[in-house]
């Protein structure tokens, strides 16, 4: 294909760098697992084949900072950015997660 041929599309679309997953705060799925789901679907890959996150997160912690208190009750205004191999994750209290592709090629 050469810059003459009309057949080519001007513009081609770049790839997904962002995808959305929501997490079910009263399901059974941790929150690392949604995590992982939302990689993989933006890596466009199997789950399994996502390297484990919990050698930079700790699932346990990571699901207790959005638990209810006691005094307030649910934290769904919260959020948190951790960054997980080449994507930013951002978990919002109300289930929403964002992962970002931070690799910029």
């Amino acid at each position: 294909m050469n810059a003459l041929d009309h057949d080519a599309p001007a513009n081609p679309t770049p790839p997904t760098q962002t995808t959305t997953v929501t997490h079910d705060w009263e399901g059974d799925c941790s929150l690392a697992v949604t995590i992982v789901t939302g990689i993989a679907r933006l890596a466009d890959v199997d789950p399994e084949d996502v390297p484990q996150i919990y050698d930079q997160v700790d699932p346990d912690s990571l699901d207790s900072l959005f638990e209810p208190t006691r005094r307030t009750g649910d934290r769904s205004d919260g959020h948190l950015w951790i960054p997980v191999d080449d994507y930013g994750v951002t978990v919002h209290g109300d289930g929403t997660v964002v992962v970002r592709s931070l690799n910029h090629t």
